[in-house]
């Protein structure tokens, strides 16, 4: 029974540690310890705590839903997790954050609400990315070797996607340089992509 009681307020200790940390700290969104092809649900909730570790439906592309994981439910440092085996919650597939802030942030500077003018400073570059207002709008296709280009991790790839506001912009400005619409890719250079300066609104990494 005493160790029963232990492991309950050690348990809590935990999450309140981690709560506490959620605040004041910048968490690692890359693969590593955190997040590897061995990690499991129980490894997470060592981690992490019980109370910030649950089981979710979660909702991938094209409209499907899946069972996986939430880190931090229900706030701005949320965190998906996608299994191989969403029965037994072991083998990550992918991680996923989404939303304009987060305290997670990715290798060399990336990190939700980050503009697309930053970016291309960060990448030195232009970059292309997908057109918008279809399932897998504003994914960035390459960085067109510049320095957010990755190398050598093929095991583990880091997915950004950018969305706009297209209220921001008057109609007749976006008519007149070009629309950013569809299935198409454009350069981040394109006078209609400048103009509405996207966002990061969600990065994912993909495990293998």
């Amino acid at each position: 029974m005493k160790t029963v009681r232990t492991l309950a307020v050690m348990s809590l200790l935990t999450s309140f540690t981690v709560l506490s940390q959620e605040s004041q700290n910048v968490w690692a969104f890359e693969c590593g310890s955190t997040f590897n092809s061995q990690t499991s649900f129980e490894s997470l909730v060592q981690m992490f705590g019980a109370n910030n570790v649950v089981e979710a439906e979660l909702h991938e592309d094209e409209g499907s839903y899946e069972l996986g994981t939430l880190i931090f439910p229900g706030s701005q440092n949320e965190v998906e997790v996608f299994w191989q085996d969403p029965l037994t919650r072991q083998s990550l597939r992918k991680v996923r954050i989404s939303g304009s802030l987060s305290s997670w942030k990715a290798r060399n500077g990336l990190e939700l609400g980050l503009e697309l003018k930053l970016i291309e400073s960060l990448n030195r570059k232009p970059f292309r990315l997908a057109g918008f207002g279809f399932d897998y709008s504003g994914t960035v296709t390459s960085w067109e070797g510049g320095s957010l280009e990755q190398t050598g991790e093929r095991q583990c790839r880091l997915v950004v996607r950018l969305g706009a506001d297209f209220s921001k912009v008057p109609l007749e400005r976006i008519i007149e340089h070009g629309n950013v619409l569809g299935d198409r890719v454009f350069s981040s250079r394109h006078p209609t992509m400048q103009l509405l300066n996207p966002t990061v609104r969600q990065l994912a990494l993909f495990i293998e």
